[in-house]
């Protein structure tokens, strides 16, 4: 190897090291430069995700559980609730109210005949004594015997009116009278709580509602919108006399639809939820049904019982009944607890919100299913305010410790939910029924359903049913919406968001379906401040009953502030 080849080879190597360190170097720096701008994109594409979906829980779903704006201001009309001597003369007018026991039963008779109807007289001639200036302005008119409509008619007569309904009866309070703190017709004041039978359930509202008025008249406030006051006398017996012919009456005096907006009792109050206060009315019902079903076979001596009895195929009934899982969590983007679950994802807090509700409401396509269960696992009453319920009430059977019983009955009871019908539940009771009549040899409503020659006979016969109510409006596009919400603010706070809600029972609005589309059922109290509704201790707070009134002025005022009738 001559001296130049030595000389060249090493230079060689030099140079394939050179290299190898050059490109070395470049695919570092290309990696360094990659995961730096890649960390830059991935940065920016979170912040930009973040972003959006921050915008989503602010702006794109603002519309969802829009609150107005501004927020209402407490009129003057409101000032004068804060003194003691108006919160003391207020607690003592409903205290007398509660001390005249108006009770309703399931059994009434005519007006004119049944004695139990005798304390409602009483009862007018109460409210006739402790509200003059409502019962000297008003046209009065009494229908089903002792329904009280009082109407003040408004300066504007193209307006539709204004309803505020309550109701005079009181469920019964005869019995387990030793475990009250105060009797429940004594309408004690202990100067925090008024305690008795109907101090909660509804009597405030009623009196609250005849309060406001009676300031508003004797402050100069003379109506623009008509406003009728409607109070039924049996509620408590689904109103068969006192909502039935109030809803006859208001229909003939201002048509189908004629009412621009109703309020009566219910909703779930003001609660704080996620970290927020929250006022909800009940802008549905669920609908009602009931299934009767009665087992007949032959009787005889209990020394020789048969192998099956009637008690014992019944008792099989209840139990495939009570154990099935036929009814399930449902809920549709029209329901009223999407529209809260909506307003809950806007305005309560982002630390306490679930994830699960944001997801779901900021989802195009959310999994309805999925968000039914999870909000029906949260509660009892929240599971049956997206599912109907079924549960056993009445069951009778035997006569005589040593006969078999010839007949066993039991009824049962669904509140139907608000996207099914009561045909729907009736459907599945028969289903559930049918194959215990086919293992046991039973006919089924009189026709045979097994080849076995038959022991006996179930019947099981459901009841008419009513249909869930409609839906009102839960929106701000809705202007009875907006009025009910700006009552709110001007009542209990600009802070207090309005949102829709469901009922799981029934009220009288049951019967007003025709009157209005703008259903409001709401008792104007925060969660705790009114308690024991139809059991012992009946109470309300005398700060509650003082908010009530507030809020009826303030619906008053902000009805008639509503110079229109696009409700």
């Amino acid at each position: 190897m001559d001296r130049k080849d030595s000389y060249q080879e090493p230079c060689l190597e030099q140079r394939h090291s050179t290299r190898k360190v050059s490109k070395w170097l470049s695919t570092l720096t290309l990696v360094v430069v990659s995961f730096v701008f890649g960390f830059q994109f991935l940065s920016l594409s979170f912040s930009a995700v973040k972003s959006r979906l921050d915008g989503l829980s602010k702006a794109s779903f603002e519309n969802v559980c829009a609150q107005p704006e501004p927020a209402a201001q407490t009129s003057n009309f409101s000032a004068f609730y804060s003194s003691l001597d108006f919160r003391m003369e207020s607690a003592k007018r409903l205290s007398g109210a509660i001390q005249i026991p108006t009770m309703s039963y399931d059994d009434m008779g005519p007006t004119n005949e049944d004695e139990r109807w005798k304390p409602f007289k009483e009862f007018h001639s109460y409210l006739r004594t402790t509200f003059p200036v409502v019962h000297d302005t008003a046209k009065l008119a009494i229908v089903g015997g002792y329904s009280p409509i009082y109407t003040f008619t408004g300066l504007n007569s193209s307006l539709k009116p204004l309803l505020l309904a309550a109701h005079q009866d009181v469920v019964p309070a005869v019995s387990s009278l030793e475990r009250w703190t105060y009797p429940p017709f004594s309408g004690k004041i202990d100067g925090e709580w008024i305690y008795g039978r109907g101090s909660s359930d509804c009597k405030n509202n009623l009196i609250g509602i005849l309060t406001s008025v009676e300031h508003l008249i004797k402050s100069g406030w003379k109506p623009r919108r008509t406003l009728v006051l409607a109070f039924g006398q049996d509620e408590e017996i689904s109103g068969p006399r006192g909502a039935v012919n109030i809803a006859k009456y208001l229909e003939s005096e201002y048509g189908e639809n004629g009412i621009a907006m109703i309020v009566d009792e219910g909703g779930m109050g003001i609660d704080e939820v996620y970290g927020a206060d929250f006022a909800m009315p009940g802008i549905a019902e669920k609908g009602y049904t009931n299934m009767h079903i009665e087992v007949d076979m032959l009787g005889g001596h209990s020394s020789v019982p048969s192998q099956h009895t009637t008690i014992g195929i019944l008792s099989k009934i209840v139990s495939a009944v009570e154990d099935s899982q036929v009814f399930k969590p449902h809920l549709e983007t029209t329901s009223p607890i999407w529209g809260y679950l909506s307003c809950v994802a806007q305005h309560g807090s982002d630390k306490d919100v679930p994830s699960w509700i944001k997801k779901s409401i900021f989802s195009k396509k959310p999994n309805l299913d999925l968000v039914a269960k999870k909000f029906a696992q949260i509660s009892l009453p929240n599971r049956y305010l997206v599912q109907t319920s079924k549960v056993p009430t009445i069951f009778h059977a035997g006569v005589k410790v040593n006969a078999m019983a010839e007949s066993a009955t039991v009824t049962f009871n669904s509140r139907v939910d608000i996207h099914s019908t009561p045909k729907d539940v009736q459907t599945t009771y028969l289903a559930l029924i049918k194959p215990i009549a086919e293992k046991y040899s039973l006919l089924f409503n009189g026709r045979s359903v097994s080849s076995e020659p038959s022991i006996g006979n179930i019947s099981a016969i459901p009841s008419d049913g009513s249909l869930p109510s409609p839906i009102s409006p839960f929106t701000l596009d809705s202007t009875a919406w907006k009025v009910f919400a700006r009552a709110v603010q001007a009542s209990f706070g600009k802070d207090v968001i309005s949102a829709p809600s469901a009922m799981t029972g029934n009220t009288d609005t049951r019967h007003y379906w025709n009157l209005s589309k703008n259903i409001y059922r709401w008792s104007p109290a925060r969660i705790g401040t009114r308690l024991n509704a139809h059991t012992v201790d009946e109470k309300i707070m005398i700060d509650s009953h003082i908010d009530g009134i507030k809020f009826y002025t303030e619906l008053i005022i902000q009805s008639d502030i509503e110079e229109s009738n696009a409700f």
